[in-house]
């Protein structure tokens, strides 16, 4: 389980320039199609750390990433490394307010962004104060990267408890400034790139946006162990086993809803000739496990975590697992499953997940303050013992099951109900594509539940046929009082399901309520 790689001396220089050396002509990167050999990763980071300095750059200012997926991204968060900058990674999706909140909480003085965004930061960019300037991806920037030395820049590089920013996804409200420090970038890459078991020259291949801290492994582990990650710019369900038999990808990294999204393509004969070893996403339902093990011939690698703390537990390609489960608790971390007050609750009782790093800077450092007025960032530590927000439980081999987000599980009747439970039990009828519960509110208080659902093709769903399939196979508290067809439910850029934007929509006008219609629910 442990990483075998002593992250405690690891620099971005240290890694990419010794990798550089042994594996110079060798592809550590394809890009949106741009195959980056590592000796030209030394070479443009160098090159990007060099512009910034040339822009008056200096150490502990921020370098805001706002890109989509492209190779100028990657050279930009290794170049700022390079003299000691702080990238940010911005979401992709960013616009207007939530921009601004973003670059100012970053403190951004200089912004990387693409012709697609540029509009975007150009009417924002009079409200952010610290911003000076702003690089536009295309020939112009091209032509500065071409222009600059590729010798490692004067400057001192960020050391390893130096930060790098990731964002929290904003969905409860503004998002939050996680300062990861380089120690803790490379510890998860280290710790994925043991999980998958990868090798020296094997491919991996992902479409999870390089802003994502999940992503952070895709750059980071091919770094470490002379591999080579290929990562594509979108997801597209319907090209992506094509593009990993095209690639040769030993691995598969993604999100759970990426996956979910896979296994409901329809059958195919080479689905057991794809020739993955592994596919690493989470959370994957106990009961499609298995199932999808044996379909596509790989084994699953599960990985629980967030932008905070990650992975707080995982399951590696040669553990058997457990379905359901993230895997074992990881060995860098303490963990406990505690109550509303924050005690700890009986082993196997569900409760929120909750966390402490067993070394320093093996987690994030805490949040940026909101009030700072850096550089350097002024950072707000995490408390001990870190609440996710998550619920989980603990069984007694330490194997971790994430049960839902605490504002995301329901209570009907004095029930819990897991919203993940209800969804996973409704995409097994055979007519639905994809479905979401949240709740409402109901006369008698608490939760009642609503259902989201989009449809295959060429199918249709009769409302009380699907309540019948439910109450078949749950128990008569978590079968939905509502439910409605929509045409496209809300996601964020991995696929994740926005519940906070169902939540507010509420009741559409063609939901369909059981108890109006007269519909008899047994126990």
């Amino acid at each position: 389980m442990p990483s075998a790689f002593d992250v405690e001396r690891f620099t971005v220089p240290a890694v990419l320039d010794r990798r550089a050396e042994q594996f110079g002509d060798r592809v550590m990167m394809s890009i949106a199609g741009t195959p980056i050999t590592f000796t030209q990763m030394r070479d443009r980071s160098c090159a990007a750390a060099n512009v910034l300095a040339g822009l008056g750059v200096s150490r502990g200012q921020t370098v805001a990433l706002f890109t989509g997926t492209c190779p100028d991204w990657v050279y930009f968060w290794l170049g700022a490394a390079r003299i000691g900058a702080v990238p940010a990674a911005v979401n992709a999706a960013s616009k207007g307010d939530f921009l601004v909140h973003t670059l100012r909480l970053s403190q951004a003085a200089v912004a990387v962004t693409d012709a697609d965004r540029h509009a975007r930061l150009t009417e924002v960019a009079g409200d952010v104060d610290t911003l000076r300037s702003t690089l536009v991806q295309g020939d112009s920037l091209t032509d500065m990267l071409n222009a600059a030395s590729i010798e490692p820049p004067s400057g001192a590089a960020a050391e390893p408890d130096d930060i790098a920013l990731f964002f929290t996804s904003g969905t409860t409200g503004p998002s939050k400034a996680v300062a990861t420090t380089w120690h803790y970038l490379f510890t998860v890459a280290a710790t994925a790139a043991s999980s998958w078991e990868l090798a020296q020259g094997e491919v991996l291949w992902t479409a999870m946006p390089l802003f994502h801290l999940s992503a952070a492994p895709t750059v980071l582990a091919p770094m470490l162990v002379g591999g080579t990650s290929v990562v594509a710019t979108t997801f597209h369900p319907s090209e992506v086993w094509d593009e990993i038999r095209s690639c040769g990808a030993a691995g598969f990294a993604g999100a759970g809803a990426m996956v979910s999204m896979l296994w409901n393509l329809p059958p195919d004969p080479r689905d057991a000739e794809i020739g993955l070893r592994f596919i690493s996403a989470a959370p994957i339902a106990a009961d499609m496990y298995r199932a999808i093990e044996e379909r596509y011939r790989c084994r699953i690698v599960t990985m629980y975590g967030m932008t905070e703390a990650f992975p707080i537990a995982y399951k590696a390609v040669s553990d058997e697992g457990v379905p359901g489960t993230s895997g074992r608790v990881n060995p860098a971390f303490d963990v406990r499953i505690v109550d509303l007050l924050g005690q700890p609750v009986p082993q196997s009782m569900v409760g929120e997940i909750a966390c402490r790093a067993r070394k320093p800077h093996a987690m994030s450092e805490g949040y940026v303050a909101s009030a700072s007025g850096g550089p350097p960032l002024q950072i707000d530590p995490h408390p001990e013992w870190f609440r996710t927000g998550d619920l989980g439980v603990l069984d007694s081999d330490n194997n971790l099951t994430y049960v839902d987000r605490a504002k995301d599980s329901l209570r009907r009747r004095g029930e819990n109900i897991s919203s993940v439970e209800v969804e996973q039990t409704v995409m097994r009828h055979p007519a639905v594509w994809e479905a979401a519960a949240v709740g409402v509110a109901s006369d008698l208080g608490e939760d009642d539940i609503l259902v989201v659902v989009t449809v295959r093709p060429d199918a249709v769903v009769e409302y009380a046929e699907l309540l019948d399939f439910c109450a078949a196979r749950m128990p008569y508290f978590c079968v939905p009082r509502y439910l409605e067809v929509l045409d496209e439910i809300p996601k964020n850029v991995i696929g994740r399901v926005r519940k906070d934007v169902l939540r507010n929509r509420g009741l559409g006008a063609g939901a369909w309520d059981r108890e109006a219609h007269g519909y008899v629910l047994s126990r």
